[in-house]
């Protein structure tokens, strides 16, 4: 049983193909979106932010009886993903995979982990952060016009509080028995990189890489899905 947490601005849909692959595979795999974003995007409001996203994924696991679980998050899906262990019952998620991911110690918030300028709103904007253009940013140059244009039409402004808030961590995700870390190496990646440094130091962390750019479930699907399984308990 394999759950997938998205990134920012995105939604389940952005993993279909991965998850069809794996689906193929025998495989029972859940790609729910969280709330504000994608289909769910009318349910938006300042009381969205990774504590709700967190919960939003527990209640997948617990509505779907699910146990035994791989937990994977990408990018942004990294914040909730690393907090639903302090949600959910103890051995309930077996192995748990980062797929260029962020990965907050306890106290921090995304914007404490980004290099760049932090995620705000625009001026004039009361919460929401719009999505990046697609075109400003390298890691995901790979796209084509017709890809881009049905990229940008599908992602959705996100809450600033997913970017602001920040998470209370005990040591549950330690307890997880499989914990693995993919960087993707296709890109020039100051974010990430640091976090695979750190956790080729930590004990009971197994770090890869891929040879892509950020997009893995785009420009990589069949080898994200071969990974994915690579990193089942």
């Amino acid at each position: 049983t394999i759950v997938i947490v998205h990134g920012a601005w995105l939604g389940g849909w952005r993993w279909r193909t991965v998850a069809d692959l794996l689906r193929s595979r025998g495989h029972h795999v859940f790609t729910p979106t969280l709330t504000g974003l994608g289909e769910r995007s009318h349910l938006t409001s300042p009381a969205v932010n990774v504590s709700l996203h967190a919960r939003d994924v527990a209640n997948v696991i617990r509505y779907e009886r699910l146990e035994g679980l791989l937990l994977v998050g990408h990018s942004y899906g990294g914040m909730p993903v690393s907090a639903v262990p302090e949600i959910v019952a103890e051995g309930t998620i077996h192995s748990i995979l980062y797929l260029d991911a962020f990965l907050p110690e306890d106290g921090q918030c995304l914007n404490d982990l980004v290099p760049g300028p932090p995620h705000l709103p625009p001026a004039g904007e009361d919460y929401l952060v719009p999505p990046p253009r697609v075109n400003a940013v390298g890691f995901n140059a790979h796209m084509d016009a017709a890809s881009r244009a049905d990229y940008e039409e599908r992602r959705t402004p996100q809450s600033v509080h997913c970017f602001t808030e920040k998470v209370r961590l005990t040591r549950a995700l330690e307890r997880i028995p499989r914990k693995a870390y993919v960087l993707a190496t296709g890109y020039k990646n100051d974010t990430f990189g640091p976090v695979a440094s750190k956790l080729r130091q930590r004990q009971g962390w197994r770090v890869e890489e891929m040879p892509h750019t950020h997009d893995l479930m785009h420009v990589a699907a069949r080898e994200t899905a071969d990974m994915i399984e690579s990193a089942l308990p």
